[in-house]
């Protein structure tokens, strides 16, 4: 299969990772988007191999596309969110080797060293640009809403309103406190 061979390529320079796989030699896992990708077995060296058709499958890590893209666009941490099922240590340290993956240390091979470090700081750098995009709309969405349609109230106008309704909760309690006062001297 394609994919567990450019997958076994990947971690061939990736001790880290590896390492972190070695432990669970001879165990399968399968990767799950929509339908099985591939069902891939971790190796005595950590690196993964094609599962047989009769492997038993430890575990499966399901991607849902939204998943996949974040990935993609080198959201490295969204792995965490692929749901597992099966042995949760196996799944857990999938998740890690795969974190630890070095792009850096894998480009070198085609691209070269100093050619390989500017790809990854250019990809870290479009990832910050697209969180603070995100930051920056959701930003100006919010203060249009706040300030030109009125939809949503401002922080003081909310503030205002707490501690409005605070002074009529501690009215309402002293109201009741002389109610009380005055059944009680009727009696």
């Amino acid at each position: 299969m394609p994919l567990i061979a450019v997958l076994h390529r990947l971690l061939a320079a990736q001790p880290a990772a590896r390492a972190m796989l070695m432990r669970h030699a001879g165990k399968a896992f399968r990767l799950n988007l929509i339908a099985p990708v591939f069902t891939a077995q971790i190796d005595a060296d950590g690196n993964v191999s094609a599962a047989a058709q009769d492997a038993a499958i430890a575990t499966e890590l399901s991607l849902s596309p939204a998943l996949l893209l974040r990935l993609l666009a080198g959201e490295r941490q969204a792995l965490n969110e692929a749901q597992a099922d099966g042995d949760g240590l196996l799944a857990a340290d999938i998740r890690n080797a795969f974190a630890a993956i070095d792009l850096a240390l894998a480009l070198r091979p085609y691209l070269g060293d100093i050619l390989a470090a500017r790809v990854v700081d250019g990809m870290a750098a479009l990832h910050d640009w697209q969180a603070k995009a995100q930051q920056s709309a959701a930003k100006s969405a919010s203060e249009y809403l706040v300030h030109e349609t009125d939809t949503l109230a401002s922080k003081p106008a909310v503030a205002e309103f707490v501690h409005e309704v605070d002074a009529l909760r501690d009215a309402t309690a002293r109201l009741e406190a002389r109610v009380a006062l005055l059944e009680q001297q009727g009696r």
